[in-house]
């Protein structure tokens, strides 16, 4: 996992965040006095109001982590938070909203090293590449769940669930492939595995009197969209300047990031991807041509002038490194986005054939893996030492890649400095590209109205708002994605390893309130627990899902749930388990899910 490194003033704004929401989740726990406790550890209280008059133990105080260094990310989760933290507290236990930066809370729920959080409140970038779900449902793959380093970072472990992900993931025909992934999704989406808030929203604002924009279409003004860095053109000055936030800036080892704006910013911006969407999400070949000829074979034949930033051409020898490499950064649990996939034989063909091979169908390979990853210059890696440690390998400028842009300089955590490379097949940037890092984004919407940064990316809606109102020259562009904002519960814990519990919640948070505080209403409440929004072009039919009662909150409706399934409260409303439930974790900590709690490890032939 890759580490954050945070900063002083980063650590006590994360206290006065912190301090904040918990003032204003105790503050809806003050309003909501009538109908739920102040939470926390204690004895019963007093006597039960659920079924059966006995009670089992308190439900202590509900733990949630959100990501505190994600720009205009972070701003919207801040103002969503409080509102979740209500819902929750109407059924009658505590909520303690925790600020960690992303690399801290995913690469802890990746090893298993953090049970005191609950539920982390997170979001997924929209990707292209995730216009086929496969990425986001392989992250609750049972294989990939405790304390080994993998992206399963709700610790989920259901066979049902993984038996029907790794069927349709081995689907002949795309026909078959679209009706096991509609059963594998409805399956997460009954057990409530994962929650769905509301859609991620793309959102930037330029300079109008600085740079004419261009490429942002579908895609929108953010970093999982390349096209608008390449096809912009600045009116005044000599180098555009794109604000972010620090996390891309941190390490030259891009392969590691857990963070995906950072990521897609490396593998799409400063490399190419053998072909990948373009803003209106239409398939274009960047480096080659790509051949599905059968479920388990795909040919790749690389463009004559395709060429790395030193001169280089790029050869199927460096594609066959790029994915060998992948595979070698996947199983050290170094690279985080690494999918498994069932290759029979990655084989360079000759200097411009690439052909993949599966031992069995492997249908989502061509419009996911081969359109996320860069390709590596084989040369620079083994130089850096990637071969033996892909973890530890750092990169002298400049950086060898195989995009549009150079990285001749980096100040870590600061800003990347690139020029443009004019051998690159498909896009010639018209002038270099610095991406400044601003540690909060107050800053990057102060250097935008001071005329210091062109572009700012990825802002939260007020900041939206404030650049077209306040600030001269100036606008910002608003645009709906096919991800979500997920309650993304810890699921081998109580009290989240309860499907009422995981439900309770999600039918107690208001979506309303919370997209018209956090977005201004300009989004839909999202009432599926799908993972993926209801604008995925691959979201279900309705009928096949589970569906909260109320985009408003229904707290009665959430009780109630509970209450049938034996859960039940004191006479000071504090929530409490059923008298004979198993409170005990699904495995031991530091360990991995065993075959004799969850046969169909063996069955399936998974490796966890």
């Amino acid at each position: 996992m890759a580490a954050n490194t945070k900063q002083a003033d980063d650590g006590e704004r994360s206290i006065e965040r912190r301090t904040l929401l918990q003032a204003l989740s105790g503050a809806t726990a003050v309003g909501l006095a009538g109908c739920s406790g102040g939470g926390g550890d204690g004895g019963d209280g007093g006597s039960s109001s659920g079924s059966g008059g006995d009670l089992g133990e308190r439900v202590s105080t509900i733990q949630m982590e959100y990501w505190s260094d994600y720009g205009g990310f972070t701003t919207t989760q801040e103002q969503m938070a409080p509102t979740i933290s209500q819902g929750i507290e109407a059924l009658g236990t505590g909520v303690d909203i925790v600020p960690k930066d992303l690399g801290t809370n995913t690469g802890q729920q990746a090893n298993d090293e953090n049970r005191a959080n609950n539920i982390s409140f997170t979001w997924w970038v929209p990707a292209a590449d995730r216009l086929d779900p496969q990425e986001l449902l392989n992250n609750m793959r049972l294989d990939w769940a405790g304390a080994n380093g993998q992206a399963n970072t709700s610790n989920y472990a259901d066979c049902e669930y993984t038996r029907l992900l790794v069927e349709q993931t081995n689907a002949e025909t795309p026909e078959e492939r679209e009706e096991g992934m509609n059963e594998t999704i409805a399956y997460m989406s009954e057990d409530c595995a994962i929650d769905n808030l509301c859609p991620v929203a793309n959102i930037g604002a330029w300079r109008t009197d600085l740079v004419d924009i261009d490429g942002i279409g579908t895609g929108g003004l953010a970093r999982s969209n390349a096209e608008w860095l390449f096809k912009s053109e600045l009116t005044d000055g000599d180098e555009l300047i794109v604000g972010i936030d620090p996390i891309a800036t941190e390490t030259t080892n891009w392969m590691t990031h857990t963070a995906s704006m950072p990521e897609a910013m490396w593998q799409h911006m400063i490399h190419s991807p053998i072909h990948k969407y373009n803003e209106d999400f239409e398939i274009v070949e960047l480096l080659g041509s790509v051949d599905v000829v059968s479920g388990q074979e795909v040919v790749v034949e690389l463009f004559d002038d395709a060429t790395f930033t030193n001169g280089d051409p790029v050869t199927a020898q460096d594609v066959k490194f790029t994915f060998e490499q992948i595979l070698r950064g996947g199983d050290a649990g170094a690279y985080p986005g690494a999918a498994p996939i069932p290759y029979d034989a990655i084989e360079a063909v000759d200097e411009q054939t690439m052909r993949f091979t599966f031992t069995e169908p492997y249908i989502p390979f061509a419009q996911t893996s081969l359109m996320r990853w860069g390709i590596l210059h084989q040369e620079s890696f083994e130089e850096a030492g990637a071969v033996e440690s892909p973890g530890d390998a750092t990169f002298e400028t400049p950086i060898v890649s195989s995009g549009p842009l150079e990285v001749t300089s980096i100040q870590q955590g600061q800003r990347i400095l690139t020029e443009p490379h004019d051998g690159h097949p498909e896009y010639e940037v018209a002038q270099p590209v610095i991406f400044n890092a601003y540690r909060n984004e107050e800053s990057m919407i102060n250097a935008l109205g001071a005329g210091e940064a062109h572009v700012a990316v990825e802002i939260s809606p007020p900041n939206a708002t404030r650049v077209n109102e306040e600030v001269d020259n100036a606008t910002a562009e608003f645009t709906g994605t096919h991800t979500s904002y997920n309650l993304q519960y810890i699921c081998h814990t109580a009290p989240c390893k309860f499907t009422e519990f995981r439900k309770a919640v999600g039918a107690s948070v208001n979506r309303d309130q919370l997209v018209n505080t956090a977005f201004d209403g300009r989004v839909e409440p999202d009432m599926f627990p799908t993972y993926i929004s209801e604008n995925h072009p691959r979201f279900p039919p309705e009928d096949m899902l589970y569906e909260h009662p109320d985009s408003s909150g229904d707290v009665e409706a959430a009780r109630a749930m509970l209450e049938e399934e034996g859960w039940g409260w004191d006479g000071d409303g504090n929530l409490h388990y059923p008298p004979d439930a198993d409170l005990d974790p699904l495995w031991p900590e530091g360990e991995v899910p065993s075959a004799e709690d969850f046969p169909c490890i063996d069955e399936l032939g998974l490796d966890p």
